[in-house]
């Protein structure tokens, strides 16, 4: 049962426009049979109608259906209740157009939960047989009449047994004969179901109905059961009744008999010849000639008003061929599978200038990929992007330049070694292998660590070292060196051929690579022996800590006027009377200064180490002529160095433990691994932040393209929607129809265009190290661009969707900006 409690229905409510299409509308229908909204056009019927079947709102009021409050349901339980128990004729049909008629009818099944083939070709078949229209069932819905067509609604209607049938001018667009036709199955369905009708046609309304509402104004002004001794005076129009023709004249001659009917007599000369089996004629332009194929049809009998025996032998078996017991139940008709499927169908009939724009899809996804490898290729950083000094090492501030509290550090558990100020030294590798490249150097960047901190797993080639002078350097060195190719010119190309070479200090015998390691640093590993020496002769990469002004000092012992006695090995005697320089800021000093009185032993040269003047403790002799250089003690060089530092490097297996370990003793001090990564990191700032309002850029347009073409073909199927929710299709699958069609266009399109740059990219990054961590390439890339692309069109295609799911089913059939 139905039930209608003060119902109310205005469009434009609050505005100047506003009408008030249903009128505190209150009515009881009935079970089964027909009741007619009767009223002229504009009156609400229509309006009435759709709020009864849930396809629009009330503004106030109630609509029960079988006592279920329908008008608070949300649209999701309207749904459920529109698809199992109501079917709907539709004035303009509403049919699914590039369907065939089975297809048009069985998705009604389907949304029900039937979906075993058989059943459903049966129980269509049936209905279609009923209705009259079973011979165009593989015939395309546009390809039919507007006869036939509502013939396949109605078949839709009633295929999944509703027990309420919605039927809106279902003979609006029909002629006479079709119109009679047509309500003679919607009276056949009416014996044991409700039927809804509404019509303007008042002769029509009081021959079929059971009950009629006469409307006007938006009110239900009579209602009233229906006499069941009725007659209808409805002369088909496609009928010629001859008995009932005034004029009547009989022509015979021989076998030809000729007998004429007319409605009035009129003057003529026909002329009619018969020859070849045709029958030929001619009026003189007077008369139209119109033959049986024109649908007419000419009956020998007086003209009778219809009764109810016209449709009583009509029969309809509402169960047939449906599963027994079956209760309707809703059921999505799109899978994953049939999403895509169809989708592809849908793609494949797009018209040539729609399929060429897709191309703009291709080039989105293109630029979407190159943005998201730009992106996340700055955002990348890895060891080998900002490590400039080996990733065990904790800097700590030493702002007195005390050399005990490097001692102090140095004792600390879990530290292995400190060295005063920073490890990062440039060393000098000889390519003098051919006579071509006799003086051909290049400098390597190297972060010094000592030997024995170095594992012989650690080794990717060569071995450990044995002497003083082998040393192991790291393959991130390495790798720079053969990427900038300089080694190719001498047959260096490969980590291999590094083992045995020779690496040079100025003022230091030559160091032998004997391995490589592979410690994720630029690191060059020497015995402990050798760092100092190394620290005080190699040149200074960048330095952090660096005292402004001690250029000048540094020199002394890098360019040889000052040096280490410990090198000097044999080359220079102690003059008798003098002795080593054991002592903090001692100097021996050429014996060519030996009679000068400002160089006697006690006094101090003009030259400083460490801020202090050296104090003369003897003369030497040496092999060399005019040597003229200072030597001091190992102590007093490690001085020197530490006073020109403004920290020093610890080197801690364990960084995080050392480095909460001077946090609790109040040293300041930073992890160079954590230190480095940041000051990486900042310095790329500026080229994240350009890569992202790109990126933005080119995922914004790709967005709008897309949104601008879905929404095209969105407004297209605009009535396929429409029709689609009236019979009862939830939004959810709304959603997933056009979910699979936008899924379809970009994989077609975004996997050519990610396909394309990728490759681009993989062979433009090997140009330069520059562009290498610009950008970064390999397969996962790829996926997350191609998910952006699939994010953002499945965003911007069901935008306009989103949009209209918002209407009522009623509102997006009456769309007229489409």
């Amino acid at each position: 049962m139905i039930k209608l409690e003060k119902v109310n229905k205005y469009f434009n409510k609050g505005k100047a426009n506003q009408i008030h299409v249903i009128d505190n509308t209150s009515m009881v229908l009935p079970d089964r049979g027909i009741v007619c909204l009767l009223g002229p056009s504009g009156c609400g019927k229509t309006t009435l109608l759709n709020c009864i079947g849930g396809l629009d709102k009330v503004n106030s009021g109630k609509i029960y259906i079988d006592k279920q409050l329908i008008t608070r349901f949300s649209s999701n339980k309207i749904d459920k209740i529109r698809n199992a128990s109501i079917g709907y004729i539709f004035q303009n049909f509403n049919l699914l157009d590039d369907r065939t008629v089975f297809e048009n009818v069985a998705i009604a099944l389907r949304m029900i939960g039937i979906k075993d083939q058989k059943t459903v070709t049966k129980r269509v078949n049936y209905c279609l047989e009923k209705v009259g229209i079973y011979q165009y069932r593989n015939k395309l819905a546009n390809a039919l009449s507007g006869g036939q067509r509502q013939r396949v609604a109605i078949a839709r209607a009633i295929v999944k047994n509703p027990r309420i049938i919605i039927a809106d001018e279902p003979t609006g667009n029909l002629d006479s004969a079709n119109t009679l036709e047509i309500m003679n199955i919607i009276k056949t369905i009416s014996r044991d179901r409700l039927v809804i009708l509404v019509t303007h046609e008042r002769r029509i309304a009081e021959f079929y109905s059971d009950h009629v509402a006469e409307m006007k104004d938006g009110k239900v002004i009579k209602a009233y059961s229906n006499d069941s001794s009725r007659y209808l005076d409805y002369q088909l129009e496609n009928k010629i009744y001859l008995r009932d023709m005034p004029v009547k004249n009989d022509f015979s001659h021989g076998d030809l008999n000729l007998k004429v009917y007319s409605e009035d007599e009129k003057p003529a000369e026909i002329r009619m010849v018969i020859r070849g089996g045709n029958l030929y004629i001619d009026t003189g332009g007077k008369l139209n000639v119109v033959d049986e194929t024109a649908n007419i049809e000419m009956v020998d009998e007086h003209y009778q008003a219809m009764d109810e025996t016209y449709f009583a032998d009509n029969d309809f078996d509402y169960n047939a061929y449906l599963p027994p017991k079956y209760k309707a139940k809703y059921s999505s008709i799109y899978t994953p599978f049939n999403m895509i499927s169809n989708g592809w169908k849908t793609v494949k009939g797009f018209k040539k200038i729609r399929k060429f724009l897709m191309i703009g899809f291709v080039f989105a996804a293109m630029f979407t990929m190159l943005a998201v490898s730009n992106v996340l290729g700055i955002m990348d950083v890895q060891p080998d992007d900002y490590r400039k000094t080996n990733g065990n090492y904790i800097t700590v501030t030493n702002a007195d330049k005390s050399e005990e509290l490097i001692d102090v550090v140095e004792g600390l558990e879990s530290v292995a070694y400190a060295m005063p100020g920073d490890s990062k030294k440039s060393i000098t590798l000889p390519m003098d292998d051919y006579l071509q490249t006799g003086y051909a150097t290049t400098d390597l960047n190297v972060s010094l660590a000592q030997t024995s901190v170095l594992t012989a797993d650690q080794l990717v080639y060569g071995t450990m070292p044995a002497d003083p002078h082998d040393v192991v350097i790291d393959r991130m060195i390495v790798d720079d060196f053969l990427k900038d190719g300089t080694g190719k010119a001498v047959g260096l190309d490969t980590p291999e051929e590094f083992i045995g070479r020779k690496l040079r200090v100025p003022n230091l015998d030559d160091y032998r690579i004997v391995g490589i390691s592979d410690v994720q640093s630029p690191s060059l590993f020497v015995d402990e022996t050798q760092v100092m020496y190394i620290l005080t002769n190699a040149a200074n990469q960048i330095d952090d800590f660096s005292v402004s002004g001690e250029e000048e000092e540094q020199d002394l012992i890098q360019s040889g006027r000052v040096k280490d006695l410990a090198l000097a090995k044999s080359k220079i005697t102690i003059k008798k009377g003098g002795k080593a320089p054991d002592g903090l800021y001692e100097t021996l000093v050429d014996d060519s200064h030996e009679e000068d009185e400002d160089y006697k032993i006690g006094k101090r040269v003009s030259t400083k180490l460490g801020g202090h003047k050296l104090k003369i403790v003897g003369y030497y002799k040496s092999d060399s002529a005019n040597e003229d250089t200072l030597y001091v003690g190992a102590n007093t060089i490690r001085a020197d160095y530490i006073y020109k530092q403004k920290a020093f490097s610890v080197y801690a297996p364990n960084v995080n433990q050392v480095k909460s370990l001077l946090d609790t003793q109040a040293l300041p001090s930073k992890v160079n691994d954590t230190k480095e990564r940041q000051a990486y990191i900042h310095e790329r700032k500026d080229q994240l932040t350009s890569a992202l309002v790109v990126a933005g850029i080119i995922l914004l347009i790709s967005l709008i393209e897309m949104y601008l073409m879905l929404r095209s073909s969105f407004l297209s199927r605009i009535k396929e929607v429409g029709t689609l929710r009236a019979i009862g299709l939830k939004k959810k699958d709304i959603y997933r129809m056009f979910a699979g069609e936008i899924l379809v266009i970009t994989l077609i399109t975004a996997v050519p265009g990610i396909l394309i740059m990728y490759y681009v990219l993989f062979n433009l990054v090997k140009i330069t190290d520059y562009l290498e961590g610009m950008y970064m390439i390999n397969p996962m890339i790829a996926l997350i661009s191609l998910a952006i692309v699939v994010v953002f069109n499945l965003l911007a295609g069901l935008i306009p969707v989103f949009v209209t799911m918002r209407k009522t089913p009623a509102q997006i059939l009456a769309r007229t900006d489409i």
